[in-house]
């Protein structure tokens, strides 16, 4: 099956989506559902491989542009998660570099958490 597939037949009203779950996390699902609640409302369930998500429109019409406003989200979601952890040891070393130069953390600290001192040589602590 397809990362993302339309299934039709639904009842009037319900939009039914169902994504791989090999290519798409729950999160990612529940995060964009939040995104889009003004909307629509979401319901995610597991069937089998698949996460099934049924989109109920708040206002009428439109279940076209509701369904590829929900798949933005989730690929927006999923590339999100995948930057945040791409980065995260990037993002730590600037929290540590930055906190080791308020005096909420000692210098022994900063300096297990692999940051560097940058200010160079004979500058004063």
């Amino acid at each position: 099956m397809s990362p993302v597939e339309d299934v039709s037949g639904g009842n009037v009203g319900e939009i039914i989506l169902t994504f791989d779950q090999a290519t798409v996390d729950l999160d990612a699902l529940q995060r964009s559902a939040y995104a889009v609640a003004a909307d629509m409302t979401v319901d995610i369930r597991l069937s089998e491989m698949d996460y099934v998500c049924t989109l109920f429109a708040r206002h009428p019409g439109g279940d076209d542009q509701l369904k590829h406003r929900f798949r933005a989200e989730v690929n927006d979601q999923i590339l999100r998660a995948r930057i945040a952890k791409e980065t995260d040891p990037l993002r730590n070393l600037v929290f540590a570099l930055a906190f080791s130069r308020t005096g909420l953390i000692s210098a022994e600290d900063a300096g297990e958490s692999g940051a560097k001192d940058v200010r160079g040589p004979g500058a004063e602590t």
